[in-house]
């Protein structure tokens, strides 16, 4: 049989275009291996197979005994290679044609189907043809077949017939008189050996490994397809029905035949004088199959450049698409309207992808529904560039400071955790764990990856919930403008829903009591680009409604959000797109499915109002989480991306600050501590001072602005900076906030952080508060539960209600009973923060409670002097051992209020101590700049910060105080500290300052590798450094590290350093002896520790 005549029995639409090309693909090769395996086969013997040791009249005969034995080794079995090969590929290329005759009658009709009818049947119901699965089956039924044949092949080929390589040399004994080989050693001395030849060895290697390589292509291949196949088949039900199977995964390429009809059919439109209604339907068929559009519109042009025939087409398709329709009972319901015949076009809209109309030759004309889509677009693209939410909270006024700094949304908007359903919140007693629940990391949650994944064919009518700040309006205006650039739900063989037109609605806007039809809802969204539509749009609309997009925001906002579910159920509102009703049922109505079902509904609330829209069937519910910690580090990269150096202070202070890292898990609160944040940099960056760290002037700042720009009666308010230069809210507001406030109190007193309805009554709509899901109190009934948008912000609140209601004898008992207890902690730091502009509370509430107590300590590791036998140093310690963690509760309390820092130094001097002992502390990098601000005195020479976990940034406070100069410390002890290359280029950083008088530096017990020792020579090597004693014990220096130190040392005439501690790091002998040997010259005083 030919190969031509294969082909024939094997129908191209069964397999798609690169399937059918693969399949013929592997006839060809498979004949081309049969050729060369039988040519093989027939010279092998013959021509390529050579034995020495023979008389040359035996030769031929030894030959053919020895090539027998060679079979015999090398094909035990017998089966000629190209029977083999004949196998492999015919019983694949079998199932293939039995595959393609199966599914041939189907892949018929289904294509004369799509041909006749290019919408199918009727939107509710399709035939058994189109939803049947067989072709699905089949497929899949091949595939696998090939598979496991592909498979076992490779295994008969590896592990049963044949060898992986054929031999070149064979040993072959032969007896005298027999064929048969010695098999005892009695016949030995009968026994020839002949050493035999076989010149086609490696070719028939080769070629046998060309065969495994194929086979095991053509294996993988099939695999993937197999895995992708059924992956989507997961994914998209549908996927699976013949119709859908054939035209996304087949795709057969289109046959003569159908070209022929087409062109026949566009004559028959200019030439014959057919009914309206029968034209309509062709030309309906002829602008819903984009093949059958590109090909219509290469013949138009040609016709159109023949003069006899271009005025009578144009005239009439001009006709056509704008003869009226009779269209009004069908339109009451918004279904079953035929295509508006003004698709008949020359080319689509590259940004609406809807075709144009042809009005001659050359010129293009747009329809009423491609311009009312570009128009939507360009506004929206033009209105979401620079929303308010991201315009500059303190703008200077024209010409004066700094430019404003406002931000686009593409610039800043960073991805949220996004979570399926509604969060669970599960507090505990430990604080820390408690704040890592508000900012969850996105790695950790079922995070959707974008627009597509939230809203899809299988889930349509969307509801998302999110606390007040989180991100819901921002989310849901980049979706729209991602849409408007053809960025999502864009008409691409990928994209999960199609969007051609897509409307904004705002709650909030429409809280005046009046009813609207769904026309006039659609002209009144946020971004319709005219006050009412066009017929041609109503029409497409009314039409597809699977091609719209409705968004819905602030649900909470609405002021009758509690009578949708009500007025959904009044027969006086009937299910016309005409009737004018309420929002409330207009809303309740789409989301339902009455009025343009198969429309795409997002809605967006708080969860305070989730029990208006409980009879509402949302196909899938979402909650924002709002920022991980990773994404926090994001957003203020982008935040701070056209100033380098002010970003990187900003976001220093704020990932080195969990309370406040933890508050940016809230976009809006992001956004607002990035804009505090970044004006004082650049403030104080201008006078040549530090960022300021006090907790409190920052969250008064975010807590007023917060409150102002996501309460609802200032919701709609333009503020100035002049409004959000106070920290104070306005004296009404205050008023408000003060049940809020003892609320606030009394669960940090009782250590609980989520309260019941009741507790709540009358602030439930508070932007300060997130509503949790409902606690079931039995069977059959349930309590609300609400919490503080963060755990920082209840603690703040109830600072102020400490300040604000309790006389200095009663602030003074309860911070002395509480001054220790975990939970009240950061509390206190705001209490001694908003005591700044309390002239009834005094300082000393809390700095009487400075520990005074000291102890002394003697050793030689104390001394600092540069003698080989160091003398036992004595010092005297603060704070004592158990007075430590109060002493570093108190220090960060004393760094929030200017006048208790001079207080708390004052009484310090006092004290008489010159070592400070804050050691198994757990202290942060702002931790770390509170102890810099307050023990910044002259008579303090040792600091120890063993085991404290400072980090790099923490040490780069702490470099701050050896570049003081006031300061006299000498020795300092950072061992245990998770410090790195980066700690110790801002110490060489620091060493090489002339104000730095550090004689003893202890790293021992880091992370400090090569780089870091590198920095470290560099600052040896400097003139300035006054190092006697460097310890770097226990690090990841390795012998380029030693190498680096030793010639800094030996390299400076005026080196200090006179011991220098290298052991346990990863140094090999060699290194050893190369650092010594660079530190033995009679120069060299420094004695070196290996």
């Amino acid at each position: 049989m030919s190969v031509e005549k294969l082909l024939d029995y094997l129908e191209p639409k069964a397999f798609g275009k690169v399937h059918y090309v693969v399949v013929v693909f592997w006839i060809v090769i498979g004949v081309i291996f049969l050729v060369i395996f039988a040519d093989m086969e027939n010279s092998e013997p013959r021509l390529d197979f050579h034995c020495g040791g023979a008389k040359s009249e035996h030769i031929n005969l030894v030959r053919g005994k020895c090539y027998d034995k060679y079979q015999e080794q090398y094909n035990k079995f017998a089966l000629p290679v190209y029977g083999f090969v004949i196998m492999n590929f015919a019983l694949i290329i079998f199932v293939c044609v039995i595959y393609s005759q199966i599914v041939k009658p189907t892949v018929n009709r289904l294509s004369q189907s799509i041909r006749n009818h290019p919408e199918g049947q009727s939107r509710n119901q399709e035939n058994a043809l189109s939803t049947g699965y067989k072709l699905f089956i089949a497929y899949c039924c091949q595939l696998s077949t090939r598979l496991v044949l592909g498979v076992v092949f490779i295994i008969l080929q590896t592990q049963l017939l044949y060898p992986l390589k054929f031999s070149s040399k064979f040993h072959c004994y032969l007896t005298d008189g027999t064929t048969q080989p010695r098999n005892s050693s009695d016949n030995a001395q009968h026994s020839t050996l002949h050493d035999c030849h076989n010149q086609r060895a490696v070719k028939k290697t080769s070629w046998m490994d060309a065969v495994l390589v194929v086979n095991g292509i053509f294996v993988v291949a099939i695999l993937i397809e197999i895995v992708y196949i059924f992956l989507r088949a997961c994914k998209e039900r549908d996927f699976m029905q013949n119709s859908k199977f054939q035209a996304s995964h087949l795709n057969p390429p289109e046959e003569s035949q159908q070209q022929e009809e087409r062109i026949q059919l566009v004559i028959n439109i200019t030439h014959e004088p057919v009914q309206q209604e029968e034209r309509t339907q062709l030309v309906t068929t002829i602008a819903h199959e984009p093949q059958q559009q590109e090909e219509i519109t290469q013949l138009v042009t040609n016709i159109a450049h023949e003069p006899q025939l271009q005025e009578e087409i144009t005239q009439r398709v001009t006709t056509i698409a704008h003869e009226p329709q009779q269209l009004e009972e069908r339109r009451e319901h918004g279904t079953n309207i035929p295509q508006e015949v003004h698709q008949v076009e020359e080319s689509k809209d590259d940004d609406t992808n809807i075709p144009h109309l042809p009005s001659g030759p050359e010129q293009i004309v747009k329809s009423p529904l491609q311009e009312f889509i570009r128009n939507t677009k360009k506004m929206i693209i033009d209105d979401t560039y620079q929303p308010p939410q991201l315009r500059s909270l303190f703008p200077s006024p024209p010409g004066k400071g700094h430019p404003p700094k406002h931000l686009t949304l593409d610039q800043i908007y960073t991805n949220l955790v996004v979570v399926p359903d509604m969060a669970e919140y599960d507090f505990t007693e430990d604080r820390r764990n408690n704040l890592q629940i508000y900012a969850r990391s996105g790695e950790k949650n079922e995070t959707p990856r974008g627009p597509e994944d939230i809203l899809n064919h299988e889930n349509k009518n969307i509801l998302i919930v999110g606390r007040p700040g989180i991100g819901k309006t921002l989310s849901c205006t980049k979706i729209l403008r991602d849409w408007a650039s053809n960025k999502v739900f864009h008409k691409t063989p990928d994209d999960k829903i199609h969007c051609d037109v897509a409307f904004f609605v705002k709650f909030r806007l429409f809280n005046a009591a009046t009813d609207l039809s769904l026309r006039e809802l659609m002209t009144r969204s946020t971004y319709s680009p005219r006050d009412e539509l066009d017929e041609q749009v109503w029409n497409y609309i009314l039409e597809n409604p699977q091609k719209v997009l409705l968004i819905f925001d602030g649900l909470d906002e609405f002021k009758f959000n509690s009578e949708i579910s009500k007025k959904d159920n009044e027969p006086q509102f009937r299910n016309k797109v005409d009737e004018k009703m309420p929002l409330s049922a207009l809303y309740a109505k789409l989301t339902t499915g009455k009025l343009l079902n198969g429309a795409a509904v997002i809605t967006t609330t708080r969860p305070t109002a989730l029990s208006c829209i409980e009879s509402i069937p949302f196909h899938k519910i979402f909650e924002i989480l709002g920022f991980s910690s990773e994404q926090v580090e994001e957003y203020v990269t982008k935040f701070a991306e056209e100033d380098k150096e002010a970003g990187d202070t900003v976001k220093r202070h704020i990932t080195s600050n969990i309370n406040i890292l933890s508050l940016c898990y809230i976009p809006a609160s992001c956004f607002i501590i990035c804009s505090s944040l970044f004006k004082m940099v650049k403030f104080h960056a201008s006078k040549g001072l530090n960022l300021p760290t006090s907790l409190t002037d920052i969250y008064e700042k975010a807590v007023k602005i917060f409150y102002l720009r996501h309460t609802e009666e200032f919701r709609d308010k333009h503020f100035t900076r002049k409004d959000f230069e106070s920290n104070d809210l306005p004296r009404e507001e205050e008023k408000k906030l003060e049940k809020l406030e003892k609320l606030a109190f009394e669960g940090i007193k009782e250590g609980r952080l989520i309260f019941g309805a009741n507790e709540v009554r009358g602030m439930e709509d508070s932007a300060l508060f997130h509503r949790l899901p409902d606690r079931e109190v039995d069977s059959f009934s349930s309590e609300g539960q609400f919490c503080f948008i963060h755990l920082t912000m209840q603690e703040f609140f109830a600072a102020k209600h400490l300040t604000n209601n309790m006389s200095e004898t009663e602030l003074r008992n309860f911070v002395q009973m509480n001054i220790k207890e975990g939970k009240w902690q950061l509390v206190f730091q705001f209490v001694a923060g908003l005591m700044k502009n309390k002239k009834n509370l005094p300082r000393e509430i809390i700095t009487d409670l400075l520990p005074v107590k000291t102890e002394e300590k003697e050793d030689a590791y104390h001394n600092v002097q540069c003698t080989e036998n160091k003398k036992e140093t004595k010092v005297t310690c603060w704070p004592t051992r158990d007075k430590r963690d109060l002493a570093v509760t108190l220090i960060k309390c004393f760094n929030e209020n200017s006048r208790m820092k001079s207080e708390a130094q004052r009484k310090l001097q006092q004290i008489n101590f010159n070592y400070v002992n804050i050691t198994r502390c757990h202290l942060t990098a702002v931790d770390c700049s509170s102890l810099v601000n307050v023990i910044n005195l002259q008579q303090i020479s040792h600091l120890d910060l063993t085991s404290d976990n400072i980090g790099p940034l923490g040490c780069l406070e702490i470099c701050k105080l050896l570049k003081c100069r006031e300061s006299q410390l000498s020795w300092l002890n950072l061992t245990w500290n998770q410090l790195t290359d980066e700690a110790a280029k801002y110490l060489a950083e620091a060493i090489n300052n002339n104000n730095c008088q550090l004689r003893t530096l202890d790293l021992t017990s880091n992370n400090i590798s090569d780089i870091g020792a590198q920095h470290l020579a560099e600052a040896i090597n400097n003139n300035n450094c006054q190092l006697r004693t460097l310890y770097l014990t226990l690090n990841k220096i390795s012998d380029t590290g030693a190498q680096h130190l030793a010639e800094a040392i030996n390299n400076n005439n005026n080196c200090q350093l006179r011991t220098l501690y290298l052991s346990y790091n990863n140094i090999t002998e060699a290194g050893e002896q190369k650092a010594h040997n660079l530190l033995s010259n009679i120069q060299s005083k420094c004695k070196l520790y290996l």
